[in-house]
């Protein structure tokens, strides 16, 4: 082990016969400047400059609790050693996650972005009326994120389970929707499939079926106004039965 205060290595050795909080919380808090220092180290030398600092401290102390658990006096010999490594490849995971999670946000902002401006336009010349204009936009961006959240809960299921009104709620929304999704033409259910569970832009959606962009949105507005009417009329029967 390193050269430590006879207190510390007292609390290593009851913490690894005992498992007890208090050691556990005095060790993390011992070695809190170690996190610290690496964090510092691998901050400077960021690639991706609008990371703050905040959030390689953060994966750092995640490491160094992972190292106090897992340390073990009598095989390793120097807990700073250990922990750096452990420090140090908690704080790269966690970046790397961290720099796909804002990629993913950032994507599924332009996507929402490029659909509403693909509902404005794609509004029929008949459709005068102001009002109408915007209860249409209005639900076709309901549907839209009601197709997000489907998805989301699909992919990410098990992150619902602790709250089982919350995974009913969501499981009814998806098959629901899926449903409507089933009901539309095979353009429309095509359109609606590639841009909502794919995540594909309208451009490469008409580049994919060999047509314009702006048929693209014609085919995408008439799909979620056709989803509204079947949706309207399961209500329908739902409150006739």
């Amino acid at each position: 082990m390193d050269a430590v205060f006879d207190d510390e290595r007292s609390v290593w050795q009851r913490f690894v016969r005992n498992r007890d909080p208090g050691d556990r919380e005095t060790l993390i808090a011992c070695h809190a400047d170690l996190a610290r220092m690496h964090a510092a180290k691998l901050y400077a030398d960021r690639q991706i400059l609008e990371i703050e600092f905040d959030e390689f401290h953060q994966y750092a102390l995640v490491g160094l609790v992972e190292a106090v658990d897992r340390f073990d006096p009598e095989r390793e010999a120097s807990f700073k050693t250990y922990a750096g490594h452990r420090i140090r490849g908690a704080i790269l995971n966690g970046i790397e996650k961290y720099c796909e999670k804002q990629q993913q946000i950032a994507a599924r902002t332009r996507l929402r972005e490029e659909r509403l401006q693909e509902l404005l336009s794609g509004v029929t010349a008949e459709e005068t009326d102001p009002f109408l204009r915007l209860v249409d936009l209005a639900i076709g961006t309901a549907i839209g994120f009601m197709l997000e959240d489907s998805r989301m809960y699909q992919a990410e299921e098990r992150a619902y389970e602790h709250n089982i009104y919350r995974s009913r709620e969501l499981k009814d929304l998806a098959r629901t929707l899926e449903t409507l999704v089933e009901t539309l033409p095979n353009q429309e259910q095509a359109v609606i499939r590639d841009h909502y569970y794919l995540h594909v832009r309208f451009d490469q959606i008409a580049a994919n079926m060999g047509v314009s962009k702006g048929r693209v949105s014609q085919i995408h507005h008439r799909a979620l106004r056709r989803m509204r009417e079947h949706y309207d009329q399961l209500q329908l029967l739902r409150t006739d039965y």
